[in-house]
């Protein structure tokens, strides 16, 4: 009983694992979005409209 019982924590725990670190990775990939998109917009503040350079 105690091998059963030690082999469902470990798949517990491989589970728990795997999808805290799916919602981590979804979290990194939403924030690096989010700085690309303020990055450009504070690039783009620096030109005037209507130049070459398009952002």
């Amino acid at each position: 009983m105690n091998l059963e019982a030690g082999f469902r924590f470990i798949i517990f725990l491989a589970l728990f694992g795997l999808t805290n670190y799916l919602m981590m990775q979804k979290r990194y990939e939403k924030d690096l979005k989010k700085r690309k998109i303020i990055q450009k917009n504070r690039i783009a503040v620096l030109y005037p409209k209507g130049t070459f350079i398009s952002v």
